[in-house]
């Protein structure tokens, strides 16, 4: 009898793990990743883009976010600027200096 009590006792305990196991399965395999903007896409120009706020050089500050309309934003990184941390000066962008590296700066 104790026996029977403690079998099914067990298998009760086990019955909501193979549940639990079995709803997550069909969560994940009904999972639908969407596939990122392509883009050949023709995209606003007057939309306004934000960036997040940059830690402030040598600081552990950020520095204000910063929108801009996507056009503004399209000019100065095909010149291969970018707004500083500060959200007022404008240099060059990380990007274009790891892409375009003089032959004499350091670290190239």
């Amino acid at each position: 009898m104790i026996k029977k009590c403690v079998a099914v006792v067990l298998m009760g305990l086990t019955l909501p793990a193979a549940a639990q196991a079995q709803s997550e399965h069909e969560l994940t395999s009904k999972l639908v990743v969407s596939p990122p903007g392509l883009p050949d896409q023709p995209q606003d120009a007057d939309a306004i883009v934000c960036r997040p706020p940059q830690q402030l050089p040598g600081q552990r500050l950020y520095g204000p976010k910063v929108c801009k309309p996507r056009q503004v934003w399209d000019d100065l990184h095909r010149q291969g600027l970018d707004i500083g941390a500060d959200g007022q000066s404008v240099g060059e962008s990380e990007k274009y200096r790891s892409l375009h590296c003089s032959p004499g700066a350091v670290g190239c």
